[in-house]
């Protein structure tokens, strides 16, 4: 899928997501604060109401009976003003009072709900809110002891607050829209923002995938998406590293698997084209097409040695006898180290033992002996030593000769795949350029340790450490 068509997708699915939240703050901003300020008008109008009839009903409970006489003394001393309609009934309904100059209900009967209510008892109040005012009324009863005298009832009829609130709902729906429009600008800001970034990710990522391992994405912030581009070129270095390594060791190997491969051509070729060769002329063109074959099986070994070393379990290691694994080596090397004429002297103390695989164990110190061997002079001498630390938690195992030696800037390098310090002479001597690499995986895989030290033309002293092997009385604790 197109990184554009992803990245659309996603971000029309946040834009959505986020318009939905933006809507419904809106409808929050809107409902709940008029809805609060209608409240606060209504709870004032019943304070203010009950207040005014409680203080008339008061007044008039200092009279033996109700009429029109003491209720106009009462309403000139309270002064409560002609704004609001009040009615006085006696305790059958009928109405004694009423300010109205119009339409009048004095001397009739009257049977609202509110003063059916008071006429019982009751405090009531009552409000509701129409487009043009708030409608409110309230009623309570004109008590002489315990008889109900009559009642008082107010009637208001208010467009003031009326306009208040309208105006009120007005100026938050205003403000509504002001911030829904800020909110949608930095959304699509937002957006841009983060369409932009998602885009440079998923272009890194395809082209990674198309083996460009060259490919970094340049995100900078603190956000979680620069921390996954940090992480991403973390990998892509890892992964670069990777194939350098990996196309160097292909080319290597198909170099050294090349080399003997086009001598094994050529001396077959020879012993085809050549008419009457001789017996004795054959016989060395096979002599030396042996060999390659031999050298070519000791690179594919090597070969097949090294790709083990990446399924070495860590549970492989064992207790192993250092002195019995060198003498076994020492007897398979003593062909080579008699016809090279080089003496083999082992000082390894009998019953020390290493923690370590055993088969890596035997790769090491049989490729360390071989090349002490190989690269030695004539008439040298290969000595392998071994002796624990004084913790007695750690063994070093030297392997020293007296041979061709290697200069100092040639050091760093010699644990590299395919790596020879003299090429021609390692050829000459069957080398491959794998048996240090060999060695240096092993241990670096399995928890040892090498050291090289050298002098040109003197010789050489590999030291390898290696965990010592716990006494019987600690593995019992």
């Amino acid at each position: 899928m197109p990184a554009t068509r992803l990245t659309k997708g996603l971000r029309f699915r946040i834009a959505l997501v986020m318009t939905v939240m933006l809507a419904a703050l809106l409808g929050v901003l809107n409902f709940y604060p008029a809805q609060a300020v209608r409240r606060l008008i209504i709870n004032s109008k019943e304070a203010d109401l009950l207040e005014r009839a409680r203080t008339l009903a008061t007044e008039l409970e200092g009279f033996a009976t109700l009429n029109q006489e003491n209720i106009n003394v009462s309403m000139q001393v309270l002064d409560l003003g002609e704004d609001q309609r009040i009615l006085v009934t006696d305790n059958f309904g009928s109405v004694i009072y009423d300010n109205a100059k119009a339409s009048t209900l004095a001397g009739r009967y009257t049977l609202l709900p509110e003063i059916v209510s008071a006429l019982s008892g009751n405090d009531v109040f009552h409000c509701r809110y129409g487009e043009e005012a708030f409608v409110s009324s309230a009623a309570v009863p004109v008590m002489n002891g315990r008889a109900t005298l009559g009642s008082v009832y107010i009637y208001d009829y208010d467009t003031a607050q009326a306009d208040f609130l309208r105006s009120t709902q007005r100026n938050i729906f205003q403000i509504s829209m002001l911030l829904a429009v800020i909110g949608f600008v930095i959304l699509v800001a937002f957006m841009v923002y983060f369409g932009k970034r998602t885009t440079m990710l998923i272009d890194g990522i395809r082209d990674m995938s198309a083996g460009n391992y060259d490919s970094r994405i340049q995100i900078s912030g603190q956000d979680e998406l620069a921390e996954v581009a940090y992480e991403f070129n973390l990998l892509a270095d890892r992964l670069q590293k990777t194939e350098e390594v990996r196309r160097e060791f292909v080319s290597n190997a198909s170099h050294e698997l090349k080399t003997p491969l086009a001598s094994i051509k050529l001396l077959s070729d020879s012993i085809l084209q050549t008419e009457g060769i001789s017996k004795e002329s054959v016989a060395e063109f096979l002599q030396d097409i042996n060999e390659e074959i031999d050298r070519l099986t000791r690179i594919t070994e090597r070969l097949l040695q090294l790709t083990k070393l990446d399924h070495v379990p860590p549970s492989a290691a064992e207790d192993c006898d250092l002195n019995t694994l060198v003498e076994k080596i020492g007897e398979l090397l003593r062909e080579n180290a008699f016809q090279a004429q080089v003496t083999l002297e082992d000082q390894v103390p009998q019953g020390l033992k290493v923690h370590f695989d055993k088969d890596g164990l035997y790769q090491v110190v049989f490729n360390l002996m071989e090349n002490a061997i190989k690269y030695n002079r004539p008439g040298g001498k290969v000595t392998i030593q071994a002796q624990k630390q004084e913790n007695g938690e750690l063994v070093h195992l030297q392997i020293q000769d007296t041979g061709i030696g290697m200069a100092p800037e040639e050091l760093p390098h010699i644990f590299e795949r395919f790596y020879r310090v003299d090429k021609a002479r390692s050829r000459e001597r069957g080398g491959t350029g794998l048996g240090l690499a060999i060695v240096s995986d092993w241990l670096q895989v399995l928890g040892g340790k090498i050291q090289v030290e050298s002098v040109l033309g003197q010789g050489t002293t590999f030291t390898v450490t290696l965990p010592a092997a716990r006494p019987p009385e600690e593995d019992s604790l």
